[in-house]
């Protein structure tokens, strides 16, 4: 009896926890916002500027002013972008950066914090900086 009581206050935390983590934060609805791409050696490609609105999502605007690629099921790289994982998609390109996703992805940082949801879900807000870095796994990139 008492494990069973344990595995569901555990269950309860878990759900829980996934449930507060993936909600979105509050958008700001209007403002601007500062892209940084940097590649595999740590040099920066690009830093720009882009003003947003409500219906902006930082995926749309990655995917209006960039070349990007992002994963399909089965983790290959396509031009598609449709979500993948969590209703999120993966990026596996942008400009010149390509990852395979085994030995190598694009990191997110927002505001110089390691992103902790994906694409999709990160809000806008006026004056963050959102840093997509190439980061390697040790394997054969």
């Amino acid at each position: 009896m008492k494990k069973l009581i344990i595995t569901i206050v555990i269950l309860i935390v878990a759900i829980g926890s996934f449930f507060y983590f993936s909600q979105n934060k509050k958008q700001d609805i209007e403002g601007e916002i500062t892209i940084i791409i940097m590649d595999e050696i740590g040099d920066t490609i690009t830093n720009a500027n882009y003003s947003f609105s409500s219906e902006d999502t930082l995926f749309s605007i990655i995917n209006s002013n960039y070349d990007i690629g992002c994963a399909n099921t089965s983790y290959q790289l396509s031009d598609s972008c449709d979500a993948v994982i969590f209703g999120s998609r993966v990026i596996l390109q942008i400009e010149d950066i390509m990852t395979d996703w085994q030995n190598s992805y694009i990191s997110i940082y927002e505001n110089n914090e390691y992103a902790t949801a994906g694409i999709d879900s990160i809000a806008l807000n006026d004056g963050d900086v959102f840093r997509f870095e190439y980061t390697s796994l040790g394997g054969g990139n």
